[in-house]
């Protein structure tokens, strides 16, 4: 649901390899977080709130040996961390939508796409029961390897095909239920591996239909962005993180930087 009105905001990320692509979100993202603090909280406040904990770490450092003072000390310090706590969370409750949204969408879309002749399976996800009757109408330039398996709620199929763009359809109680499949030998090339089929409804809930469809994935391998760098293809561990780690170490850099450079408490 994200990607239905995110697709023409995030969009052009797409077309960046995946390591410029994370390290562009991971910047506006930081940028956009740390805005919020810096126009959201009092930084007077907060800078006296923390020299106050910086000065109340001391004494609970110089006080170690007298248990009594200590403990008074300690219940101060806890008392002004959780004044900070309160007012640093307060930009949180303006970015946790907007920032789970986009990671939401990343998500969907940071896979690669298939490649040619090697095989790959696309499952369809119910609520309720299915049975027998679902079908998958294949369309030509693909082909079925092995015989679908069909469980209590979901069914899969296993396929292969030549380089193109695909559109599946799959048919179960007069309904038809629709998937884009991209093959393409090209890495720089990223695809959305899961469609949600749930309708949309009130604020951000969701519904199935009357058959209880849910989702329909395919298996995609997931975008590793620091995989086909030549400066790190000797790097094992570094050449398997996923979009995610690379988040994580961009946005800690950027995150950091920012907040030197606003002076952010």
């Amino acid at each position: 649901m994200a990607g239905s009105f995110l697709d023409p905001i995030l969009g052009w990320l797409l077309y960046l390899h995946p390591a410029l692509a994370v390290l562009a979100i991971s910047f506006i993202v930081s940028v956009v977080i740390t805005l919020a603090i810096k126009l959201l909280t009092d930084q007077t406040l907060m800078k006296d709130l923390r020299e106050e904990l910086k000065r109340l770490q001391k004494q609970m450092k110089e006080l170690r040996n007298n248990p009594a003072k200590l403990a008074k000390v300690n219940s101060e310090f806890m008392e002004t961390n959780m004044k900070y706590m309160s007012h640093s969370m307060r930009p949180t409750l303006y970015t946790f939508i907007p920032i789970i949204l986009v990671f939401g969408w990343l998500n969907a879309h940071m896979f690669y796409p298939l490649p040619p002749g090697e095989p790959f399976e696309v499952t369809i996800e119910f609520t309720k029961e299915i049975d027998d009757s679902i079908q998958l109408n294949i369309p030509e330039g693909l082909k079925q390897v092995e015989q679908p398996k069909i469980d209590k709620k979901k069914a899969t199929w296993f396929l292969t095909g030549d380089a193109g763009d695909y559109v599946l359809q799959i048919s179960f109680k007069n309904k038809i239920y629709e998937k884009e499949v991209l093959i393409s030998p090209d890495k720089n090339i990223y695809v959305q591996a899961e469609k949600s089929l749930k309708k949309p409804g009130v604020l951000f809930f969701t519904s199935t239909d009357e058959n209880g469809a849910n989702r329909i994935i395919v298996s995609n391998d997931k975008v590793r962005p620091f995989q086909h760098l030549p400066i790190l293809k000797d790097i094992p561990w570094v050449n398997n993180w996923s979009w995610l780690g690379a988040y994580v170490l961009f946005s800690l850099i950027f995150s950091m930087t920012l907040r030197r450079i606003m002076k952010i408490y």
